[in-house]
């Protein structure tokens, strides 16, 4: 049985008009991609493109989408993201945002948001069945 995406989403998420499917590498971006936060946002890739970074296992699929002026939402898609990723970055109960990252244009830009970046802080996790949902300031 397939279902549309927007019935999937967690809470709030269907306020949103425009939602776009991304790909999140988490790190620190000055920190060659390592430790907690978000080093990389980009259009998921199609299948066979090969994907800029070397790690495999650091990352996962999202839709992003703004839920109310400031604020940006990644749904996590829990299928995308590994056991490993899971419990570093998700297992604490809070997504741990070391160093401000600012967002690409084409993901302000779609979502008419201003230029903007995501703050440093602890963010809560919204844990459903298929998504993990976190409501980033910026």
């Amino acid at each position: 049985m397939t279902r549309k995406i927007n019935t999937l989403l967690p809470g709030q998420a269907g306020r949103s008009a425009l939602k776009l499917l991304v790909e999140v590498e988490f790190g620190v971006p000055s920190r060659q991609c390592v430790n907690y936060g978000i080093c990389r946002i980009e259009i998921a890739r199609a299948r066979g493109r090969p994907k800029n970074s070397g790690c495999r296992k650091c990352g996962g699929l999202a839709l992003a989408f703004t839920p109310g002026a400031g604020l940006l939402e990644l749904a996590f898609l829990s299928a995308s993201l590994s056991e490993q990723t899971r419990r570093q970055h998700f297992g604490q109960g809070h997504f741990l945002v070391e160093e401000a990252y600012p967002l690409p244009g084409f993901l302000y830009g779609s979502l008419g948001l201003p230029a903007a970046a995501i703050h440093r802080g602890r963010y809560s996790i919204l844990d459903s069945e298929h998504f993990l949902a976190v409501r980033f300031l910026i």
